[in-house]
């Protein structure tokens, strides 16, 4: 085995493209990334309203779907996850959201020093290039382009106006003092392209001289000697190969890779392992477990006195809108999947939002492709934030290939489902105010005849979707189902660490992404030991 790199990081997403950059800051550290996926060229990448088109393309995701759903009506669903420079930040929504202060204090409750609120708000300060915001709150000389989509749809700035007249308080900035109410998501689109941690983070420095980038290579396992991660076992185009490591592997696949790599590697569940005759390094019990995601459900209207996309997006409006794009960056292709937001309690009893809304001027269905076929309406899609529910994912074979199983268990918990009829109810009071009746909006979905509560119930449970938030498989705290501790250190084994949103102790209030630029940044500076306490 040659012993050629200082670190190896497993991953180049959105907290691997962050840690790659942090540690190869340091000319004398020789940093190996591997990404299994290939470089992030294809335009429909790049462009943001063609984010869906790739949720299905084995070239550039996964294509994950979860086992059969028990609690929604036994349909599976689709759990896309980015495959290429930037993982998901290059398939994603594109929406920069924080969470609250609340869920970074629970982490920190649960006895992980250094992730309170405060703990982290430097990172995400440090990290964030704001066009909109200058305050405490935010930073305007990072690598991350942050801003607020303009121009917005008029059917967009009609549901900003029934927001005010339902009386939701309008809200300038998600990630500033409190999140909740009403108002424009700030994304990270620049110049009217997706701006991905790719772009961020390792573009820029990828001509660093210790700085080695390997893509299309499929890390097979993570090769350990008495209990100390020493190698990988790699496999593209040139064969398999060993690469050895000097100081640490970190692992930053994701919520399902990582820990499908620590199983393959013998790195979890006893029983499991020894069931698929994986020699067992390690016996950690929590690889896997703890998943937890966002489920979303679309309550669609049918408007007649504005377009939306589908009729903006005819076959005359589709040539106008590509050549906009294509030769300034401008028109609807630059869309983000949602433009207006609301965070809100959807009864008296949450002390903070429980709920997040993502509309858009636009309506659809997902084809078999997992794209969206646009069709006449708007859409307000409505999520629970703090599922109760807890899922887990386990190895199929031995064999690296072949996709992990995924339980997500949804609904499992009543609260869930409760959360989310209350949800669908709110949602349908904002259309019934005069911005919405006047453009003569009539539902779609649920539809009329959805009327009593089990009948929000049965609609909840045949249509909705992830949010493709999964958090959680290598749980960071100092229970028995913990994997990782507060230095993100597996437990038990040296040398090797997970930063990723797998480190989830719980889900956060909003779109993951963010945090995970931050788990890269923070991880780096552990590693390095910096601003160690």
């Amino acid at each position: 085995m040659k012993f050629s790199h200082k670190y190896i990081i497993i991953g180049a997403g959105s907290a691997g493209c962050v840690l790659a950059n942090k540690l190869s800051e340091n000319l004398e550290n020789s940093v190996l990334l591997i990404e299994a996926g290939p470089m992030d060229k294809h335009s429909s990448i790049k462009m943001p309203l063609a984010a869906s088109s790739l949720f299905k393309n084995k070239k550039y995701g996964w294509g994950y779907e979860t086992e059969p759903e028990k609690k929604l009506n036994n349909r599976t669903i689709n759990w896309p996850r980015g495959k290429t420079l930037g993982g998901s930040s290059s398939i994603n929504g594109m929406l920069y959201i924080r969470g609250q202060a609340e869920d970074y204090q629970g982490w920190k409750n649960e006895g992980n020093e250094g992730w309170g609120y405060r703990d982290l708000m430097k990172y995400f300060v440090a990290l964030e290039n704001n066009q909109n915001h200058e305050d405490q709150f935010h930073g305007n000389f990072g690598s991350l382009w942050v801003e607020t989509y303009q121009p917005i749809l008029e059917a967009s700035r009609s549901f900003l106006n029934a927001c005010k007249e339902y009386g939701l308080t309008k809200n300038n900035d998600f990630n500033g003092e409190d999140q909740e109410g009403y108002g424009q998501y700030q994304v990270n689109i620049k110049n009217g392209q997706r701006f991905s941690a790719s772009d961020a983070f390792l573009k820029p420095i990828l001509d660093r001289p210790n700085l080695q980038l390997l893509t299309n290579t499929l890390v097979e396992k993570v090769i350990t000697s008495n209990k100390r991660a020493i190698g990988v076992k790699i496999k593209n185009k040139s064969g398999i190969q060993i690469i050895g490591c000097t100081s640490e592997i970190i692992l930053c696949g994701g919520s399902i890779n990582s820990p499908q790599l620590l199983m393959l590697s013998g790195i979890g569940p006893k029983k499991h392992l020894k069931d698929l005759k994986i020699p067992l390094v390690h016996d950690l019990p929590g690889v896997g477990k703890n998943l937890q995601d966002h489920l979303t459900v679309n309550i669609s209207y049918k408007i007649n006195k504005l377009k939306t996309f589908s009729e903006l997006m005819n076959p005359l409006g589709m040539i106008k809108n590509f050549f906009e794009y294509f030769t300034q960056q401008k028109g609807l292709m630059t869309y983000p999947a949602s433009d207006i937001g609301i965070f809100l309690k959807t009864n008296l009893f949450e002390k903070t939002p429980n709920a997040q809304v993502h509309f858009a001027p636009g309506a659809g269905k997902y084809n078999k492709n997992g794209a969206m076929k646009p069709s006449s309406g708007i859409t307000a899609s409505v999520c629970n934030l703090r599922p109760q529910s807890r899922g887990h994912l386990e190895l199929v074979s031995s064999d690296p290939k072949d996709a992990p199983k995924i339980y997500a268990n949804y609904l499992d918990e009543t609260k869930d489902i409760e959360s989310m009829i209350e949800g669908v109810q709110k949602i349908r009071e904002i259309f019934k105010t005069s911005p919405m009746q006047e453009l003569g909006a009539t539902e779609l979905k649920p539809g009329s005849q959805c009327i009593k509560k089990t009948d929000i119930e049965e609609f909840i449970r045949n249509e909705s979707l992830s949010v493709y938030h999964p958090i959680g498989t290598c749980k960071m705290g100092k229970g028995e189902e913990c994997v990782v501790d507060d230095e993100l250190k597996i437990k038990g084994i040296k040398g090797l660490r997970v930063a990723d949103a797998s480190i989830f102790p719980s889900i956060i209030s909003g779109n993951t992404n963010a945090t995970c630029n931050v788990i890269g940044a923070k991880c780096a500076d552990l590693i390095l030991e910096i601003n160690k306490v």
